[in-house]
């Protein structure tokens, strides 16, 4: 599977990311930790599952400044599209449930809806913009490892703790992580 995907183009190496992606974050137990890393933490739940992608592909783990390239990479995406879709699709779950008839209800629900649909599409082009900061179609800067997909995906995720100097506790819950997304 390693030579299969360096030889990927970035196109193709974003759809099995986000098919990856898509599948691992529906597996029991993955949600939630990555939701609480995101919200409790500041980390982002895309890099996470990036971590995961590259360490059961390619048993590639990233670097501390790999990641920090990352983050870099997306940022201004982030900032300026996915977190405040992400707001407003929050506060219009909540004013969803405060609708004051059926008839509000499903014209909230709409509106819930639809800001859900654009913050995937949304994740969906950070995921493509960390593959094209990958730099697939075969300029890849790092080799793998040829670790295990457990060990790949420790160093990765560790690598990212350190990278935004995230609290120590949160080690078991990236550990955790691993584990359950990594079956």
């Amino acid at each position: 599977m390693i030579t299969a995907m360096r030889k990927m183009t970035s196109k193709d190496a974003a759809d099995e990311f986000w098919q990856f992606s898509l599948e691992v974050y529906a597996r029991p137990q993955v949600a939630d930790p990555c939701l609480d890393l995101q919200d409790e933490h500041g980390f982002d739940v895309n890099i996470l599952l990036l971590c995961l992608w590259l360490a059961q592909g390619e048993g590639r783990a990233l670097s501390q400044s790999e990641i920090g390239d990352l983050l870099g990479g997306v940022a201004a995406l982030n900032e300026n599209m996915v977190w405040p879709v992400r707001g407003a699709r929050r506060w219009a779950k909540s004013w969803l449930q405060q609708a004051p008839d059926l008839q509000a209800v499903a014209a909230r629900d709409k509106l819930y809806t639809s800001l859900k649909a654009s913050e995937l599409q949304m994740e969906r082009q950070i995921q493509i913009e960390l593959v094209r900061c990958l730099a697939y179609d075969g300029q890849q800067q790092g080799q793998p490892l040829d670790l295990s997909a457990q060990s790949a995906a420790r160093l990765s995720l560790e690598a990212y703790r350190a990278a935004i100097a995230a609290p120590e506790d949160t080690a078991a819950l990236l550990t955790r992580l691993a584990l359950k997304a990594l079956i």
